[in-house]
């Protein structure tokens, strides 16, 4: 027990959890070479999860990977722990990632699932894979008021045809509580209970290192889940070099 608080402790310095606003209730690392309790992985056969010591998703070893199988076609979950939402109406769901693409062209989609019972999923959020993506660190909003009084499982799931891609490396998965204004508010959001202007995507790899795509409103297309209304920012190792 106390090792396990421990690491939550070190996890949370380590992922600047310490500039977050609010309950944390999950935070995994995956520090270790074998799933945690609660944790699982779930889908259509051909596809293969085990904890990697890489670090391709931008953070420490270890790391999940998900390595399909060339006749792979179809859906596949990392599903989270049993998730106490508590008194809060907004999460914020962070978790770092890459996907290596092999070649030809790719018609995938990664997302984010939640499920009351672990078999029946609802997709709340989704972007359609054309290619590799760099090491990048997610920051999605959500709407939870919904869900305040269930004890919903989420999950990352994969879903298309696996010829195409080599790995997809996930890491440093957090959720945690998203405090509203005076009003009882944080932003506006969309049908689906997305809050869009909170939610952004930073680039940690590549010839975008450093870049941050913020997202306005939400257009769900073949090509992009948003679309980008603020560029290029430095990172802080940037401004502390001055």
């Amino acid at each position: 027990m106390i090792k396990r608080i421990l690491t939550i402790i070190v996890l949370l310095f380590s992922l600047q959890a310490f500039s977050q606003q609010g309950d944390v209730m999950l935070c995994e690392g995956f520090f270790n070479p074998w799933l945690e309790e609660g944790w699982d992985a779930k889908g259509d056969d051909w596809v293969v999860w085990y904890i990697s010591n890489t670090c391709f998703a931008g953070c420490k070893p270890h790391e999940m990977q998900m390595y399909p199988d060339f006749n792979f076609n179809g859906t596949t979950r990392l599903v989270t722990p049993i998730v106490d939402l508590g008194k809060y109406d907004f999460i914020n769901f962070q978790f770092n990632h890459s996907l290596e693409a092999t070649h030809g062209e790719i018609n995938a989609q990664i997302g984010i699932g939640i499920s009351q019972n672990g078999e029946d999923w609802e997709s709340i959020w989704e972007d359609t894979v054309t290619g590799s993506i760099a090491q990048s660190q997610y920051l999605l909003t959500f709407d939870m008021e919904e869900w305040t009084t269930k004890e919903p499982q989420f999950c990352l799931y994969f879903s298309g045809n696996g010829a195409n891609v080599n790995s997809w490396f996930i890491d440093n998965v957090i959720i945690y509580a998203a405090k509203k204004n005076k009003y009882g508010n944080i932003e506006d959001v969309d049908e689906g209970g997305f809050v869009a202007s909170r939610s952004h995507i930073l680039s940690l790899k590549g010839p975008n290192a450093g870049s941050v795509t913020k997202f306005s409103t939400l257009r769900r297309s073949r090509n992009r889940y948003a679309r980008v209304v603020e560029g290029r920012q430095k990172r802080w190792w940037q401004f502390w070099k001055k």
